[in-house]
């Protein structure tokens, strides 16, 4: 008898694996799949690219729609394109030139509806004369530069990629960096510049035509072989997404400071801030401010003594927030 029913429990669960499997109420977990192409924060992009992603695991196969949009909201969409049956999408109409876009792509089923992991992406389509930007750090007439420092620069709509070149003179004459093919807007030096020596730096924006960035060239003087202060930015990381509305915000720094300020901003020259908060002794600082959903920030920390002296001032990092 124990024998015949332990048979019928056995059939009965050999019987519902695969009931479960093709139960439409059984719903994977969201966003199981992510974008591929374009990558995000991508440069150059064609106006007639070709948009693929990744197959969205499901019990029920999906269908997928597109949606892209000038506004990182996706309040207003470019294109909305639901009913796909595959991972890719090529627009019958191309996008504007020279122009920043968000995209993210839902997998649509019975069992509901799931965001591509991560999204919205971003990228800017090719222009063939790029639009103009503006370089950041190190400052014009900086002291005491890094020796391998990080230089960064807002972005400029339709470029394909960026030139980064670092003079002794004002005319460009005696180069000690040329660095074409940057894909980003930052680039740290791996070989050490020499120190206690002026230099002067600028950025092209790179399509058919390239264009310099505004108020280029800057100057600065680099500071002694092993620098006594300085700033390290840690977290968020230089161009991170989705990052929460009350970040973390994290750094190293050398030397004896005995505070630092926090600095945030929308504007990349830091004009205008919306945390500028100082005496912070620690090197991590949780803002109780909370930003602004789906806003690309600029941020950076300065180092202070004890009479609010800044010692240092680190490169600044972007990212952008979340829903």
């Amino acid at each position: 008898m124990t024998q015949a029913i332990r048979g019928a429990v056995w059939l009965t669960a050999l019987l519902f694996v695969p009931a479960c499997k093709n139960d439409p109420t059984i719903a994977p977990s969201k966003g199981d799949f992510m974008l591929f192409n374009p990558s995000n924060g991508a440069i150059g992009v064609s106006a007639t690219t070709t948009f693929d992603w990744q197959a969205s695991f499901s019990v029920d196969a999906p269908t997928y729609t597109i949606q892209v949009s000038t506004d990182p909201g996706l309040a207003t969409l470019i294109i909305n394109q639901p009913g796909l049956t595959t991972t890719s999408f090529t627009p019958s109409a191309a996008l504007s030139p020279g122009t920043q876009y968000y995209w993210q792509v839902l997998a649509v089923r019975p069992t509901g509806t799931a965001v591509s992991t991560g999204a919205p992406w971003t990228f800017t389509t090719f222009s063939p004369t790029p639009g103009s930007f503006s370089i950041i750090a190190p400052t014009n007439g900086s002291m005491g530069v890094s020796l391998t420092p990080t230089f960064s620069w807002t972005s400029s709509a339709g470029a394909v990629t960026y030139t980064l070149q670092v003079a002794t003179d004002s005319g460009f004459a005696s180069l000690v960096v040329n660095e074409p093919g940057i894909t980003a807007t930052s680039f740290t030096l791996s070989t050490a510049l020499t120190a206690s020596t002026p230099y002067f730096w600028k950025v092209s924006a790179v399509s058919t035509t390239s264009v310099t960035a505004t108020g280029a060239p800057f100057a600065f003087t680099t500071g002694t072989s092993t620098p006594t202060n300085s700033v390290t930015l840690l977290s968020p990381s230089n161009g991170s997404m989705a990052v929460s509305l009350t970040p973390t915000f994290s750094w190293t720094a050398t030397g004896s400071p005995a505070t630092y300020t926090l600095q945030v901003s929308t504007d990349p020259l830091f004009g205008s801030f919306v945390i500028n908060q100082s005496g912070n002794t620690s090197t991590a600082v949780t803002v109780t401010t909370t930003l602004a959903p789906m806003t690309l920030y600029s941020w950076r920390v300065e180092s202070l003594d004890g009479s609010n002296k800044v010692l240092a001032t680190s490169p600044s990092f972007t990212f952008t927030t979340g829903s």
